[in-house]
């Protein structure tokens, strides 16, 4: 299995996340998909001006890395350009850290976004069967909760559909033997991939319970995970933004 990409650091999510050429129908135009740690790395270094040692540090990546995220975003924008392609903005292997400190003694100092109430802007998704309770399964879930939340308040929720085992016919469950993690065979992975078509917006995901694999695969698709015992939805989601709900990670199998 192939290592886990590392979490870049973000300090901006775009409010706006598709672009395309005027006049030409949006099922006649191809797309070239921006995640974003590529728009991240456009805004460090051709927005604020940062050399690439700077933008590699905001990051918490190396050079190497970061000329690499930045190469590959610089080309698909130039593809788009002179091509005539869309642009679509959407995940990626990141985290999202809070607006830079405002104290006046010059410090730079970021905090994650998941421990403070100065939660800026991000989208949740809660797996829930009914729209209030949280599911105890993530594979089983029929619906997401999305949340979002601006400046740690809660300005907006709706349900969206979830793919799952109840639709996939529990293939995913062909387990692993006994003791060892489940979820990482193809079989799986594909299932997880249908499962989170309808979040890629969002950055973080709560639920009751999941496998190994299905963890795996949300992190590498750039959503935390976060697992917790708490029923009511509306209420994980204010602990959440208090830093006051814990990971249970035991809730992992």
């Amino acid at each position: 299995m192939p290592r886990p990409i590392k979490c870049r650091r973000v300090a901006f999510l775009p409010g706006i996340t598709y672009f395309k050429p005027a006049g030409i129908p949006l099922r006649e135009l191809e797309e070239n998909l921006l995640t974003i740690d590529e728009i991240e790395s456009i805004r460090l270094r051709d927005i604020e001006d940062l050399d690439q040692e700077q933008c590699a540090v905001k990051m918490d990546i190396s050079r190497a890395t970061f000329q690499r995220i930045l190469g590959s975003a610089r080309r698909k924008i130039a593809d788009a350009l002179l091509n005539g392609k869309a642009i679509k903005i959407q995940g990626g292997a990141f985290e999202v850290t809070s607006l830079r400190c405002k104290c006046l003694n010059g410090c730079d100092n970021t905090t994650r976004v998941n421990n403070n109430e100065g939660v800026q802007y991000m989208k949740i998704a809660v797996v829930t069967d009914d729209g209030t309770t949280i599911c105890q399964h993530f594979g089983r879930a029929l619906y997401y909760s999305v949340v979002t939340v601006d400046n740690g308040k809660v300005v907006s929720k709706e349900q969206r559909n979830k793919a799952g085992h109840h639709i996939a016919g529990d293939q995913h469950a062909s387990h692993a033997s006994h003791g060892e993690k489940h979820g990482f065979d193809a079989n799986a992975q594909a299932s997880h991939a249908g499962m989170m078509a309808n979040i890629t917006d969002c950055q973080l995901l709560i639920a009751g319970g999941m496998g190994w694999g299905a963890q795996e695969s949300l992190k590498r698709a750039g959503i935390t995970v976060h697992m917790t015992d708490v029923n009511n939805i509306d209420e994980a989601i204010q602990l959440y933004i208090q830093g006051k709900l814990p990971n249970l990670q035991e809730r992992l199998h």
